[in-house]
């Protein structure tokens, strides 16, 4: 039985991942859903996944890249007023520090951290108008935790969203806006496709001091993802988020993740660090 729902969700970066379990979901539990992609071929994925669980009459795909932060806020006034906003866009931008250009660092920060800024910024009026609305930030294990090498810049991004989110939780509490962040551990979407094409690129930069552990990290990653669960618990608790009356301020998620954030603080750094460069194989470069 559909309920009567307050009003329509954003979802960005919509046609695969996690973008795509939850529009479906929402769309299956009577909300209606505006899903973003940076294509209109990405676009057709999404408006193709709908058609096929017969939902599509309430999911709108709009070709919008969100890091294009004028053009996102020119298709606004086009939009209309959201009762919440899932940001869910995002990638990996896979490297050790060294390698990674300062024009790929900050379009690592510009997707992964000021793209949700702005999309928020560009809700709230609206949100202020009904009074109410809710945000959800899709962040990762790898906010609150340092653990993945070659992942400084996806770190940094995680770590700066979950910052952000503390705070607007606080500046929107107010005008009846709730703010929400979820912290998925590995999953098998297509961030970790994105994360392998990356590793492929470092690799054939074959001067990288760092080659060894590309080729470590490599097949680290194609081992997780034959194991990773499918997107559909994070879904789950986005939607869990954005329908309950009061929300956690975070949802952990997957047993990864569980396991991460509870044995960190016992776990003395130095620990952390050997582990870290056993894996990645960073070992014997000393001179390189």
């Amino acid at each position: 039985m559909e309920r009567e729902r307050p009003g329509p969700i954003l979802v960005t970066g919509a046609n695969s991942g996690f973008g795509l379990a939850t529009s479906l979901r929402l769309a299956e539990r009577g909300w209606t859903v505006w899903g973003t992609a940076r294509s209109e071929a990405k676009a057709g994925q999404l408006r193709d996944a709908a058609r096929e669980l017969g939902v599509s009459d309430r999911v709108y795909p709009l070709v919008l890249d969100v890091s294009d932060h004028q053009a996102l806020q020119r298709a606004w006034l086009d939009l209309p007023d959201f009762y919440g906003v899932v940001n869910n866009a995002g990638y990996s931008e896979l490297g050790a520090v060294e390698d990674v250009s300062p024009e790929q660092a900050k379009a690592q920060l510009d997707v992964n951290l000021v793209a949700p800024a702005v999309v928020s910024s560009c809700a709230l009026p609206g949100m202020r108008r009904r009074g109410s609305g809710r945000i959800i930030m899709v962040s990762s294990v790898a906010g609150r935790a340092a653990v993945l090498p070659l992942s400084a810049w996806y770190h940094a991004s995680k770590f700066g969203l979950e910052a952000l989110s503390d705070v607007l939780r606080v500046e929107v509490a107010a005008f009846g806006v709730q703010v929400a962040i979820v912290e998925p551990g590995f999953f098998k979407t297509s961030l970790g496709d994105k994360a392998r094409e990356r590793v492929a690129d470092r690799r054939a930069q074959n001067d990288s001091p760092y080659a060894a552990a590309y080729r470590r990290v490599a097949q680290a990653l194609e081992w997780v993802e034959s194991i990773a669960p499918p997107p559909d618990e994070v879904a789950r608790t986005i939607v869990s988020a954005i329908e309950a009356r009061r929300p956690l301020r975070r949802y952990v998620v997957g047993l990864d993740a569980w396991a991460t954030l509870t044995t960190q603080p016992f776990t003395p750094r130095p620990l952390t660090d050997f582990s870290m460069q056993w894996m990645a194989g960073l070992f014997g470069n000393r001179g390189s």
